[in-house]
């Protein structure tokens, strides 16, 4: 299978660890200051293609990421990520060369650089989208987007995403939860489970300065507290129908929840488990093969 290997550490000892690998053509990436640190950081990635032995080439690198640690007398200073390519976004080293572009016509996403410039445009959003799923190419990222930019311009109160509060449940790298900010909303909080994405998030909150309006939380509805205008969990159908049923919970009386992970073909088993749920479909997009369903509490 084909797969990515991301390295992560200060730069210094990021750039040693390079040369080391030079055989597995690496390439070197500054990253973002995060919140809490201040030391300039660097990323290696590298794409493998070899679809025989993938395991093989794995054990080496990791050989040669423990030499250089015991070289250069660090503790566990490298973080290291693996993800399989088949069924995931573009690789990073594709995320990193992209260009800025529109995943729907009212906003641009501008990957993240080393020397950027802080885009003019409020509905450019600044993404740096390793570690974590939500580059805005992916079509169910792309569904919840074109959803967002519906709502902004819904007249009834009820539906209309400005001044609204707005949950990103499993929110990856943030990305939704800075669009809606960025479209109106007038706060977000982000919940995920997995540190190096809660991590992701957050560098992404403060690259777009806006840290004051979107919380992001480790963990999953057990740190959720209150009630949302909007809940959007864009997750793989196995979680949907897992943590699902918390939705209603935390979903205000007259608020929608945008629920995006799964394929078209499983529409009918998502409308099924959302209705006995409480939550009644009154909005369903394909895009691509994948789907999106937007869903309110039934009447009573």
């Amino acid at each position: 299978m084909p797969i990515e290997i991301t390295i992560e550490g200060p730069f210094t000892d990021i750039s040693q660890l390079n040369n080391n690998l030079a055989s597995f053509s690496p390439v070197l990436k500054r990253i973002p200051v995060r919140n809490d640190e201040n030391r300039e950081m660097g990323r290696i990635i590298i794409v493998e293609l070899d679809k025989d032995n993938p395991d093989k080439k794995l054990s080496g690198i990791s050989s040669i990421i423990t030499q250089t640690e015991r070289a250069l007398s660090l503790s566990s200073e490298f973080y290291v990520g693996v993800r399989n390519l088949a069924h995931s976004e573009p690789s990073s080293e594709a995320i990193q060369s992209m260009e800025p572009f529109s995943p729907i016509p009212s906003m641009t996403i501008q990957p993240w650089t080393p020397d950027p410039a802080q885009p003019t445009n409020p509905r450019t959003i600044i993404l740096d989208p390793h570690h974590a799923f939500g580059t805005g190419k992916h079509p169910t990222t792309l569904l919840c987007l074109r959803i967002m930019d519906i709502l902004t311009n819904e007249t009834s109160r009820e539906q209309a995403l400005k001044g609204a509060k707005v949950l990103d449940f499993g929110c990856g790298t943030g990305l939704l939860a800075i669009a809606a900010v960025k479209m109106g909303a007038q706060e977000a909080m982000g919940v995920e489970i997995d540190p190096q994405s809660v991590q992701a998030a957050k560098t992404n909150v403060a690259l777009n300065q806006l840290s004051g309006r979107i919380t992001i939380r480790e963990g999953s509805w057990e740190v959720v507290h209150e009630k949302y205008d909007f809940i959007f969990a864009n997750l793989v159908i196995s979680v949907l129908l897992r943590t699902g049923t918390y939705i209603p919970d935390h979903l205000t009386q007259t608020g929608t929840a945008v629920i995006s992970g799964f394929g078209g073909n499983q529409m009918g088993e998502i409308k099924r488990f959302f209705e006995e749920a409480g939550l009644t479909v009154y909005r369903q997009s394909v895009l691509e093969g994948w789907a999106a369903v937007s869903v309110v509490h039934c009447k009573q």
